[in-house]
């Protein structure tokens, strides 16, 4: 059964595609406590944290859920060292990384660096999947397309279409990306996803994960 028939049948498996997140750069332990709390009573998939948080989340979470840490937040500017090195010591506390595409290179067309960019993340990463932001509210169809087809050359196992700073993600993006990449690669939408059928929008797009600071807001707005 498809994801999209799933959530038509049982709207409440949205649950199981959720990553819950606060990447906020001012966020408090008490609310990474809270955050990892609501992970944990609504079932949702994972709680998403700047790497400052991730080994408290891992402490809460205790594998009943994934961690997920972003790496090169917001923009993907810092080079691929420096990111291999964030990822390595991230390692022992995450489930899941979520990485920043090179903007600036990506910008000046340097399509080779890009693609470098990920192989040296997903090479740290190992095993772990590898989620790669495009920023796609900020590019053109024809450059989301581009994107995505590069960091999935990269070996990122998962595009994701924002960090939520250039404005909502659109479904649109959404099948902009699955046109660029081929079926077995994933794709997160986030940025301004607030309620079931938003989320719904972007499954029947082509997402398969659903990234959200308002992960309760979702779920309660089904009933």
């Amino acid at each position: 059964m498809s994801l999209v028939s799933t959530l038509e049948d049982d709207p409440e498996a949205i649950v199981s595609i959720i990553e819950h997140t606060d990447v906020d750069p001012t966020s408090t332990e008490a609310e990474i406590r809270d955050l990892c709390a609501e992970v944990l009573e609504y079932g949702f998939r994972s709680a998403v944290v700047v790497p400052y948080h991730a080994e408290l989340a891992h402490e809460l979470l205790s594998g009943r859920a994934n961690v997920v840490a972003v790496v090169g937040f917001p923009y993907g500017i810092q080079n691929s060292r420096a990111k291999r090195e964030e990822v390595e010591a991230l390692l022992d506390h995450v489930d899941e990384l979520d990485m920043v595409m090179n903007r600036t290179a990506f910008a000046n067309g340097d399509d080779e660096l890009v693609v470098d960019d990920v192989e040296a993340v997903k090479d740290a990463a190992g095993e772990k999947p590898l989620k790669c932001i495009i920023e796609s509210p900020a590019l053109s169809p024809s450059e989301i397309r581009r994107a995505a087809e590069l960091v999935e050359r990269g070996g990122a196992d998962i595009v994701k279409t924002a960090v939520g700073y250039d404005g909502p993600t659109d479904p649109a993006e959404v099948e902009a990306i699955r046109s660029g990449v081929g079926s077995d690669t994933g794709i997160k939408a986030s940025g301004g996803i607030d309620t079931f059928e938003e989320a719904f929008e972007m499954v029947t797009a082509g997402a398969t994960r659903i990234g959200a600071s308002s992960g309760v807001e979702i779920y309660e707005s089904i009933r």
